[in-house]
């Protein structure tokens, strides 16, 4: 509620500022180039900014909001490949399955993120899938998992949770067990309304539809030993028992002829898990057989869902060029870069750095101007970027120093927990784009915190730059392996497979460098 109340008052505050816009036209310049600016002739200072980029290399993948499944093509940054391990839980302790059970049938769901666009012509909803990359079929497999997930490490005597990063497929893969549960040869993903036949409580079948999703059939006699044989057994006591005992499941996808897709989901959605179909034996005391006896036993359908989760977790591989890793390293903090190169996963981030150097800041500070509007510009490369809807839509700009977001973000008055394409714009623009189609430049406002820096004396932090799926998530993982005293990116980032490649502070094309601006007010002292 505080940010929100600050948030109103940010239109206002600007627009005082703006009524106290000077016309002396005799004007300082420092470090930079000052030219005539965007505001009616407000002084415009275009300051020194240096930027490069650092690959990250494997990132912690347990405690996303969201994960990721398939494999995906990148037009710069080539294929990733996205598995899943997730642990499977009880829905209640010690469950009681009646007399005599035996499975119908079991049912494997993952709903997808998806919207209803309009309402076909039976009247039933047409669906648009989100949040999916790439169109090819993929082979999917689902596998039963020896490996434990653990709440807590036991490297540091269980104090501290634990960690699970990209990079370690191939050891969740080594504990597999038996054959896959489910085998999909052409995985591809279906935006049409899944509709289905469900008895309810009074043995009616029901007609269901529900939104798209992944809708599979598990082998019968798999549950039926390892589930409904175990009733009133230690391993479906507590659900510590049975995350011992059933591990987990692995999804792991496989490329078809080097291509596929790859969807964001959300494994801890209410109705993803495992539902087991089945009949228990009761006593047919209302006859609803019509035999006439109404004292024999008659199958009564039931059911019981297993969840995924609560420890699911993100496998990675990534085909990261090598030509983009060499260019990386060329770039560094005292010069800059030619281009940055920014990758969702287990890719790429960059690093900013205000200012050409502290003598530029003192001078600056000095001045005591008041900042009418700070900014970034970022001018997408063309050149090395498959334009349209194969671009992200956003980046995230945020202190490297505490890993939060500036105070611009805070006080945005744009903040839409509803939507995260159309929320903190005001801050951190969405791609602008040409008519064509293709990426032009992003636009991020640093305002408040330019003024901090300048006018508080606050610390001139470096600021860190990521793709993001959603920009309102700003929780943090952690990097297995710092790099450039980068610990950690933010999780938005790991849930997204795309990338994009934007022009540095020392960008061949001198008009498509990175821009620092600074709109500002004189003041009489």
């Amino acid at each position: 509620m505080i940010f929100l109340k600050r948030a109103r008052l940010a239109p206002i505050a600007l627009l005082l500022v703006l009524a106290f816009t000077s016309c002396d036209s005799d004007f300082n310049t420092i470090g930079g180039t000052l030219i005539g600016g965007q505001f009616n002739n407000v002084p415009l200072y275009k300051a020194g900014v240096k930027a490069h980029s650092n690959k990250i290399g494997p990132v912690q993948t347990n405690g996303l909001s969201a994960n990721l499944l398939g494999v995906y093509n990148e037009p710069v940054y080539g294929q990733q490949v996205a598995n899943v391990l997730t642990q499977l839980s009880l829905t209640s302790n010690n469950p009681q399955f009646g007399d005599q059970p035996v499975v119908d049938s079991v049912v494997l769901t993952l709903p997808y993120f998806s919207k209803a666009v309009e309402a076909g012509e039976d009247g039933n909803p047409v669906y648009e899938l989100d949040s999916i990359f790439g169109n090819s079929p993929y082979k999917l497999t689902v596998s039963r998992s020896n490996f434990f997930l653990n709440d807590f490490d036991p490297d540091a005597n269980f104090a501290t949770a634990q960690k699970y990063y990209s990079n370690q497929g191939p050891l969740f893969e080594s504990n597999l067990i038996g054959d896959p549960l489910y085998t999909n040869e052409n995985y591809l993903p279906s935006d049409e309304e899944v509709v289905y036949g469900q008895f309810n409580e009074t043995n009616v079948l029901d007609t269901v539809r529900v939104t798209p999703r992944l809708r599979a059939n598990l082998p019968i006699q798999f549950f039926q030993d390892n589930i409904i044989n175990k009733q009133d057994s230690p391993e479906l006591s507590n659900n510590n028992n049975f995350k011992n005992f059933i591990r987990g499941l692995y999804f792991k996808a496989e490329p078809l002829n080097g291509d596929g897709n790859m969807l964001l989901l959300n494994f801890a959605n209410a109705e993803a898990g495992i539902t087991i179909y089945y009949n228990s034996q009761v006593v047919d005391s209302s006859d609803s057989d019509g035999d006439g006896d109404s004292t024999d036993m008659v199958g009564k359908p039931a059911i019981y869902k297993l969840n995924f989760g609560p420890n699911t977790v993100n496998a990675f591989s990534e085909d990261f060029p090598t030509g983009i890793t060499s260019e990386i390293a060329e770039g560094n903090a005292q010069t800059g870069a030619e281009n940055l190169f920014l990758k969702g996963g287990e890719g790429a981030m960059s690093v900013i750095n205000l200012f050409e150097d502290e003598t530029e800041l003192a001078e600056l500070r000095a001045n005591k101007w008041l900042i009418n509007e700070a900014n970034l510009i970022f001018f997408v490369d063309q050149n090395r970027v498959e334009g349209g809807d194969l671009e992200p839509e956003r980046i995230y700009l945020y202190n490297l120093k505490t890993n939060e977001q500036l105070f611009d973000y805070l006080i945005d008055p744009t903040l839409n927990t509803e939507n995260p394409l159309t929320s903190v714009t005001t801050h951190s623009g969405r791609l602008e784009r040409n008519e064509s189609g293709e990426g032009v430049s992003y636009k991020i406002r640093i305002t408040e915190h330019v003024k901090n820096v300048l006018n508080n004396d606050s610390t001139n932090v470096r600021l860190g730059l990521v793709v993001t799926q959603n920009i309102n998530l700003v929780r943090n993982s952690a990097l297995k392996t710092p790099v450039d005293e980068v610990t950690r990116v933010p999780r938005a980032s790991v849930i997204t497979p795309e990338g994009t490649v934007l022009h540095g502070n020392l960008s061949p094309e001198v008009s498509k460098r990175l821009q620092f601006n600074i709109y500002y007010t004189e003041t009489n002292n």
